[in-house]
């Protein structure tokens, strides 16, 4: 008798657990976090209707509906405007998004225009069209041979427009425009 009763109950608890509905939870819902392709060793050109523009390095990049991630990327601006007095721009970072004209740098963050601009950070942000790069984490760089450091850096690349918070900037005046030493 107690065999039967067992077996009832457990006859009683599958039917209400059958009848009960089951959701299927997933965590990625939309399509904007599957990949629409992956990249390894990715070498980009951009071309205009005379000559390259942007080349882009990265040792993977990953695709997806509304942005790129790139991995230990190098984006190698060329500038082509005369007005301007820099021939190439280039940004390294250790992982890059880019959500239309906006590129989010992050780990070892490296700005370089030829040889008179330098940065080394660890966050920033630049737009491609407006040409401004800015975050809010400390800094350090190179401008025109004087070493400046600071914790919020704004950068108007085309107006040579640079401002910081907590600005610390040593200037060498040990040598004047022909090479001469200051008297001191």
């Amino acid at each position: 008798m107690a065999m039967k009763f067992f077996i009832f109950v457990i006859f009683i608890f599958s039917l209400f657990f059958y009848m009960i509905p089951v959701e299927n939870i997933n965590k990625y819902d939309s399509n904007d976090n599957i990949p629409l392709a992956t990249f390894e060793n990715a070498l980009m050109y951009t071309f205009n209707d005379k000559n390259i523009t942007r080349v882009v390095d990265a040792q993977k990049v990953v695709k997806y509906q509304n942005r790129d991630e790139m991995f230990d990327g190098d984006i190698t601006l060329i500038n082509h405007d005369i007005s301007k007095n820099f021939k190439i721009e280039n940004l390294k970072a250790d992982f890059i998004v880019k959500m239309g004209d906006i590129y989010t740098f992050q780990n070892n963050v490296k700005y370089i225009r030829d040889d008179f601009v330098k940065f080394n950070t660890d966050f920033l942000i630049y737009d491609k069209i407006k040409r401004i790069a800015q975050n809010d984490r400390p800094f350090d760089g190179i401008y025109n041979n004087h070493y400046m450091k600071g914790t919020i850096l704004y950068a108007d690349l085309n107006n040579d427009f640079i401002t910081s918070k907590n600005a610390h900037f040593e200037i060498d005046i040990t040598k004047d425009n022909k090479g001469k030493k200051w008297n001191i």
